[in-house]
């Protein structure tokens, strides 16, 4: 389960890209090697930033709240069922009982 979305993760990538070329423009080199470390910078900080956000996730998650609310889901429609059931099979009494009277009576007018 992770935070966020992977929008997140360009930012990050586009903030570490702006930081480490900021820092190292000014500096003698080439601008190769210094756009070179500034996308494996952001390769690094997209990274980062995915790993942040699964940690983040793994902490936040709790998982004996949802089991919580499950069993109390269950409970709620096995008592639901339950009560179906009863009402089922003593609507199932009455119909039996009133077709017997039914047969009886269309037996005793023949």
């Amino acid at each position: 389960m992770m935070i966020g979305s992977i929008l997140l993760n360009f930012w990050a990538a586009l903030g570490t890209f702006t930081i480490y070329f900021l820092f190292t423009f000014q500096k003698p080199g080439s601008p190769f090697t210094i756009l070179l470390g500034a996308f494996f910078a952001a390769i690094a900080g997209f990274v980062i930033m995915f790993l942040l956000r699964y940690l983040i996730g793994y902490i936040l998650y709790t998982p004996e709240k949802s089991i919580e609310e499950n069993d109390t889901i269950m409970d709620h429609k096995n008592t639901h069922d339950h009560e179906k059931m009863t009402t089922a099979s003593n609507s199932n009494e009455i119909d039996s009982e009133e077709i017997a009277q039914v047969v009886r009576t269309m037996m005793s007018s023949e």
